[in-house]
């Protein structure tokens, strides 16, 4: 926009060509040219503040006197076509696999009224049609569960959830997720199941072979599965270190300098070893099965071993891709787990819900892994 001020002049508009030390600007009463010798990314919003010349050959050009940035474009990759076809291959694959295995499509909403359960800081937000105060979602898990409870068998969503854990290399505030249900899978074939996805993913951009960071590894090998008790026992016969008491087990955590605190639970130590110690060291793609009952409410428990629940999580790379467990239908425990909050969920849980498998997929951080980036940034 171009507001007149005696000779000089303020000029608002988007970057279209860079040829340094020449920009061209855009706006809606046509295109000029600057000369600048700052560096901007093509599709930023600039305030210029000058005056406006004429060559020799009669083109016009302006002597800057004053420039600021004003809304930088984030999107902006050199090789940005190349990014968002592979990003729509990989989307597509896997919204007609799952659809060829009788999958249906369910669209959640991103607004809940209720607070959830999480650890992690909510997102709240303002309804100015409905002037309420309403959370945004961290996953669509209860959204789904209703669903299924209206007698589906097989449902799945691919949405965008929002979870304030803090940014790194490797999350995000907002991120895509993939979460479908299936109440004809058993627990080994839903591990199976999350396999094959996971594998003809990489094989959707026309690769050979199941690369991981130029490591090649066999397309027609299983992928490990171990639960998480044996790992820590492996890492702890490594170190020749056996313990008998909890005693030696609280000294031990405090010797490899794990923060400890009187009140923590035994499973929670459990973790933070695992994530501390074991979790980097993970290269091939493993999954890791029977979390302790304590940190996973609605999982069902394990016959075997009561203390343990049905749930398993995927490495590659040492970075946590999926998680999945065999839902608990029992009315009675998860009104005790969830205490009353979700009162619609509970509802529907009294009238019928049969024994599901839920798998939760991080697509941003698969993306990562296929197209081969470090950081999350550049995926999104």
């Amino acid at each position: 926009m171009i507001i007149n001020f005696k000779n000089y002049k303020f000029i608002y508009a988007k970057i279209i060509r860079i040829k340094n030390p020449f920009i061209e600007l855009e706006d809606y009463s046509g295109k000029i040219q600057i000369y600048c010798k700052l560096k901007f990314s093509i599709g930023d919003i600039v305030l210029i503040y000058g005056k406006i010349k004429k060559t020799k050959k009669k083109i016009f050009f302006i002597n800057i006197f004053y420039i600021k940035l004003i809304v930088k474009n984030l999107k902006y990759i050199k090789n940005d076509n190349i990014l968002i076809k592979k990003k729509f291959c990989i989307f597509n694959f896997l919204n007609n696999y799952l659809k060829k295995f009788m999958f249906i499509i369910a669209n959640s909403s991103n607004f809940c009224k209720n607070k959830s359960n999480s650890l992690s800081n909510l997102f709240k937000t303002y309804s100015f049609c409905k002037k309420k105060f309403f959370y945004l979602k961290i996953s669509p898990e209860f959204n789904i569960k209703k669903i299924l409870s209206n007698n589906y068998n097989r449902i799945y969503d691919i949405t965008k959830c929002y979870r304030n854990e803090g940014c790194s290399n490797i999350h995000n505030f907002e991120f895509n997720m993939l979460e479908y249900y299936s109440s004809n899978f058993n627990f080994k074939n839903s591990i199976f199941f999350l396999e094959k996805i996971i594998k003809n993913s990489f094989l959707s951009l026309n690769n050979l072979f199941f690369e991981i960071f130029n490591i090649k590894f066999n397309y027609n090998l299983f992928f490990k599965k171990i639960s998480l008790i044996e790992i820590l026992y492996i890492y702890f016969i490594k170190k020749n270190f056996f313990y008998n008491n909890k005693k030696f087990f609280f000294f031990y955590c405090y010797f490899i300098g794990i923060k400890f605190i009187k009140n923590f639970f035994l499973n929670d130590i459990f973790f933070k070893i695992f994530n501390e110690k074991i979790q980097k060291k993970i290269i091939f793609p493993l999954f890791l099965l029977f979390f302790p009952r304590k940190n996973s409410f609605l999982t069902k428990i394990n016959t075997i071993n009561i203390k343990f629940s049905k749930r398993f999580e995927l490495f590659i790379l040492g970075i946590e891709i999926s998680n999945g467990f065999e839902e608990l239908n029992d009315y009675f425990i998860q009104k005790k787990n969830l205490k009353k909050k979700n009162k619609d969920f509970l509802i529907r849980l009294k009238n019928c819900l049969y024994n599901t498998n839920g798998v939760g997929i991080g697509i941003d951080r698969l993306f990562m892994i296929i197209l081969k980036n470090k950081h999350i940034i550049n995926i999104l």
